[in-house]
């Protein structure tokens, strides 16, 4: 398979999945999203295996690795000072809070994942242990689902029963501010 027609594809794809993914929250379904996401992966992987052009060479590795870096890092630095503000205006609107955490929090977790994902190309290279990796993010991957099950069960949270915002186990927060049908 050529470049040219690689990329035409992957574009091709990337409509699909847009309009997957628009409709699909539209219709608040998300797991179609998930679903469609994991397979047009492996699908694109698969045809990048089979193109027989060049792809990007060393130089677009080491742009490609420095521009990451960088993004990271102005990521981070914007997402530390918006957690400080909203943090800081707090008392004005109580969700500032939970967002400023949030934002603090995902910070925290891409510098983690960034420094394992370094130390492991330094150490041995991700190439020769690609496989490992693999199951080693699939097991997170899965791990980080449960937890998301455990988390969003609704144990502790408010349920809509006739109409009405009912308790269910003792939530932290509010009733929600929308109707209950």
């Amino acid at each position: 398979m050529t470049l040219k027609k690689y990329r035409t594809i992957k574009l091709i794809i990337v409509f699909v999945i847009a309009f997957i993914f628009s409709q699909s929250i539209i219709n608040k379904n998300y797991i179609i999203p998930l679903i469609t996401l994991a397979v047009s992966s492996l699908l694109l992987i698969q045809l990048r295996k089979k193109v027989t052009d060049i792809i990007a060479d060393e130089r677009d590795y080491t742009n490609g690795g420095k521009a990451a870096l960088l993004a990271m890092q102005i990521y981070s630095w914007i997402a530390v000072v918006a957690m400080f503000v909203l943090y800081a205006f707090r008392d004005l609107n109580p969700m500032y809070e939970p967002v400023g955490m949030t934002l603090a929090y995902s910070t925290c977790l891409l510098m983690i994942i960034y420094s394992i994902v370094f130390s492991l190309y330094n150490k041995s290279g991700l190439k020769e242990n690609k496989w490992r990796i693999i199951v080693s993010i699939s097991i997170l991957t899965l791990f980080l689902i449960v937890f998301t099950f455990r988390l969003f069960s609704g144990e502790d949270n408010w349920m809509c029963q006739n109409g009405e915002w009912v308790k269910h186990g003792n939530p932290s927060f509010p009733a929600p501010i929308i109707e209950c049908k």
